[in-house]
C-alpha cells in the first residue's frame, strides 16, 4: 500500500565527470521525477547508463553538477555536511557486493549494532535486543550474531547488509543491484525479505537492477535508464506489457524466456554509445531498430505522457 505524499523530488539532476582533454562524461543528463512514500521505483538500464551514480546522488555521496534532490520537502543538495548529518539515518544504501561492503573484522551483532550505537538513546542490553529483532526480520537465526561474514552464504550475507541498513532506522532505502550476484532461487527469497519488510515499516524503495525481470516483481512503477536520461517511466505492469520506446522493448526481448517454444531474441545492433560522446538528437537512434526519421537524428525527445502515469521519451511512440 503507497502511502499519500512525495517523499524524494528529484529536479534536473545532472552529475558530469571531467575525463580530461576538455571531455566530459555524462553520467547523469538533468533527470527529474518523484517517488511516492511507500512506493518502490525500479530503475532499469545496461551497464554504464547512470543508474548507480543516480542512486549515489540522491543519498548524498555523490555531488551533483546540478539539479535538486529534495527529501521530505528538504533540498539535500544545499545543505552543509553538519545540517545533512541528521537526515543520513533515514535514507540507508543496500549493497550490490554484501562481502564488499561488511566489515570482515566485525561480527553480524557488531555490524547491525553499529548504527544503533551511534544513533545512541540505547543500553547495552538494549542494543542487543534490537540486534537480534533485526537480524530475526530478515530471515537470519539469534545464533547468528556471533559469527562472521566470511562464515555466510551470498544471500545471508546480504540478508546481513538489509538489517544493518534498517537499524539506521531509514524511511528510504536505495538498493544497488541487491541480487545481481546471487542465484535466481536467492534471488527471489531476497526480493520478499524486501517486499515484507516494505509492507512491514513502510518503507520507500528505489530498487537499481540491470535485469527488467526482476525489477518488475517487485516495482510498483518502472524507469528505465539509457545514456543519463530516462526514457521510460510508469506503472510497472503498464510498461512491461505495453512497453512504448523502442528500448525498453529490446530489453524485454533481451530477457530469458523459459517457456517451450520461446523465440530467441535478436540481439540489438550496434555498441551503447560513449556518454563522453552522446549522440545528437535521441540518445537511442544510432542503435534503434524502427525507422528514423531526421527528427530523432536532430531533437531530442521530452517525456510524453502517453496513457495514464506512463510516459516515454520516444517521437514515434
Amino acid at each position: 500500500m503507497i502511502a499519500d505524499g512525495v517523499l524524494i523530488e528529484v529536479r534536473d539532476l545532472a552529475r558530469h565527470f571531467a575525463a580530461g582533454h576538455g571531455r566530459v562524461v555524462r553520467a547523469v543528463d538533468g533527470l527529474s521525477f518523484d517517488i511516492a512514500r511507500g512506493e518502490t521505483l525500479g530503475l532499469v538500464g545496461e551497464s554504464g547508463c547512470g543508474k548507480s551514480t543516480l542512486g549515489r546522488l540522491i543519498a548524498r555521496l555523490e555531488e551533483p553538477t546540478r539539479g535538486q534532490v529534495l527529501f521530505d520537502g528538504v533540498d539535500l543538495t544545499a545543505l552543509p555536511p553538519a545540517k545533512l548529518r541528521p537526515l543520513r539515518p533515514r535514507i540507508q544504501v543496500i549493497f550490490q557486493d554484501p562481502y564488499a561492503s561488511l566489515n570482515p573484522h566485525k561480527t553480524v551483532r557488531q555490524i547491525v549494532g553499529l548504527p544503533l550505537r551511534v544513533r545512541g538513546g540505547r543500553a547495552n542490553g538494549q542494543v542487543r535486543e534490537r540486534v537480534l529483532e533485526l537480524i530475526g526480520m530478515v530471515g537470519l537465526d539469534p545464533e547468528h550474531a556471533g559469527r562472521f561474514p566470511h562464515q555466510f552464504s551470498g544471500g545471508q550475507r546480504q540478508r546481513i547488509g538489509i538489517a544493518r541498513a534498517l537499524a539506521a532506522g531509514p524511511e528510504l532505502i536505495i538498493a544497488d543491484e541487491p541480487v545481481a550476484s546471487l542465484d535466481v532461487s536467492i534471488q527471489a527469497q531476497i526480493l520478499q525479505v524486501l517486499r515484507e519488510l516494505q509492507q512491514r515499516l513502510g518503507l520507500t524503495l528505489l530498487f537499481i537492477s540491470h535485469d527488467l525481470s526482476v525489477v518488475s516483481h517487485i516495482s510498483h512503477r518502472v524507469a528505465v535508464m539509457y545514456l543519463g536520461k530516462i526514457v521510460e517511466i510508469g506503472p510497472a505492469q503498464s510498461v512491461i506489457q505495453e512497453p512504448r520506446h523502442p528500448y525498453t522493448r529490446a530489453l524485454l526481448a533481451a530477457t530469458p524466456r523459459l517457456e517451450p517454444g520461446a523465440r530467441r531474441s535478436t540481439p540489438l545492433a550496434g555498441d551503447v554509445p560513449s556518454p563522453m560522446a552522446v549522440p545528437p538528437g535521441c540518445r537511442f537512434h544510432t542503435r534503434c531498430p524502427l525507422a528514423i526519421t531526421e527528427e530523432c537524428r536532430r531533437t531530442e525527445s521530452p517525456l510524453r505522457e502517453l496513457a495514464p502515469g506512463h510516459r516515454a521519451a520516444c517521437h514515434l511512440a
